[in-house]
């Protein structure tokens, strides 16, 4: 075969190959395609169940699931937490998530994204309460976990705050509200204990001082000291003065821990009752004299009685009414001037004993007559004479009156001041 031959048979060879050799690669590639795409559709439905999946489950979990930006702004809420709060999903998408509180909470959810922004750690949460403005909503409180989602986790440029709020209930929410009053009373219980001890420790050396303070007094010559504290407090010797300084702050001490003690009982309902039938004439005028006997120290007045005739007897319990008295007449001669009038009268008033206690000289600015009966509460600049007190008084006295279904009432104008107390006649044991 010559060379040219050869080459022809070569060329023609190649070409039968080549042509043979075609159709099994073209076989080979739609097979490849088919079942990458097969594939890929496969794992598209999966992925598309699997979103259809966690999309149910994130509409339709019973819990509110919010998404709103950093300035409050809704960007997403599920099904059941826009149904919750008795609403679309579109009518709260881009309104504000404040407007779904109370007033009164809107400023402590600011405070709280505030807090939020500023935290150290980045998937810090924080949990609270809020009260729900929603007229529609099924629930009023809910119980809230805040957290700002990570980066690149939400399609937006700024921070989006995630918001799980679960309803509080009325079964949770009068438990709390048991478990807090059980606390407060356990508080107020121990107070009340404490306060009590303190009282009577201080009681017991302040009632030795007293008694060695008038130990004192016998001790120095007596004839000379009578003469001396019986003069003018600007004309007395430094031994009187300092005695007399003595004497007084003991005794207002003891009255004041005295006072407190009493007010405890009372709003203990530990005050123990001593009904009798007290007739009231005889009754006032002994007390009156009583009192002046011992305060002449503080009682510069003239104390004048008015008594109705024919007054029917009154049951009470007469340690009660006498402390009444006794604490208003001090009021009395404490805010009134030297010389001055104070004027006890008692009168029938229907089915009750009307007791009035008048000084003149004084007036109480009717701005501070609600307050008068105020535990520890003293009227501005109203003690020209500087007498002192501990504004515990007139609280005790409404407190004893109160307990004996009492009432009382205070008048002041024209520069005289009235106190007047009604007390049933009768009253059950």
């Amino acid at each position: 075969m010559s060379l040219n031959q050869r080459s022809l048979w070569h060329q023609t060879h190649t070409q039968q190959d080549t042509l043979s050799a075609s159709p099994a690669r073209l076989e080979l590639v739609p097979e490849r395609t088919s079942d990458l795409e097969l594939y890929t559709a496969d794992m598209l439905r999966r992925t598309q169940a699997e979103l259809h999946w966690y999309r149910s489950l994130y509409e339709h979990t019973p819990a509110i699931y919010l998404s709103v930006n950093a300035a409050g702004i809704i960007l997403s809420i599920n099904q059941f937490g826009a149904n919750l709060l008795g609403y679309k999903p579109e009518e709260l998408i881009k309104t504000s998530v404040f407007n779904l509180l109370e007033l009164s909470d809107r400023q402590r959810l600011s405070e709280t994204f505030i807090e939020l922004f500023s935290a150290v750690y980045p998937n810090h949460s924080i949990k609270a309460e809020y009260r729900l403005h929603c007229p529609d909503s099924k629930i009023t409180q809910v119980k809230t976990t805040l957290k700002i989602l990570p980066d690149g986790e939400y399609p937006e440029k700024s921070p989006v705050i995630l918001m799980v709020c679960e309803e509080v209930s009325q079964a949770t929410n009068q438990t709390a509200k048991q478990v807090q009053l059980a606390e407060m009373e356990s508080l107020t219980h121990l107070k009340e204990e404490f306060l009590s001890t303190v009282s009577h420790e201080l009681r017991t050396p302040l009632t030795n001082m007293k008694m060695a303070i008038q130990m004192l007094g016998i001790a120095l010559q007596p004839e000379h000291f009578v003469q001396e504290m019986a003069k003018p407090p600007a004309e007395r010797s430094k031994a009187a003065r300092y005695f007399a300084i003595l004497d007084n702050e003991c005794e207002r001490e003891i009255n004041l821990i005295n006072n407190f003690l009493d007010l405890q009982r009372l709003d203990s309902n530990a005050q123990p009752w001593v009904l009798e039938t007290i007739q009231v004439q005889q009754w006032l005028r002994r007390v009156v004299e009583l009192f002046h006997a011992r305060n002449r120290g503080i009682c510069k007045q003239k104390i004048h009685l008015r008594i109705a005739p024919h007054l029917p007897p009154l049951v009470c319990d007469p340690f009660s009414l006498e402390r009444i008295f006794i604490e208003l007449l001090t009021n009395a001669c404490k805010f009134s001037p030297p010389e001055a009038e104070i004027t006890v009268a008692v009168a029938l008033n229907c089915q009750n004993m009307q007791f009035q206690v008048i000084n003149a000289g004084v007036e109480i600015p009717s701005s501070e007559l609600p307050h008068i009966f105020d535990k520890f509460y003293r009227i501005p600049s109203n003690d020209p004479w500087k007498q002192g007190g501990t504004g515990l008084g007139l609280a005790l006295v409404q407190k004893l009156i109160k307990q004996l279904e009492g009432t009382i009432e205070v008048d002041s104008r024209s520069n005289r001041t009235c106190f007047m107390v009604q007390l049933p006649l009768q009253r059950q044991v």
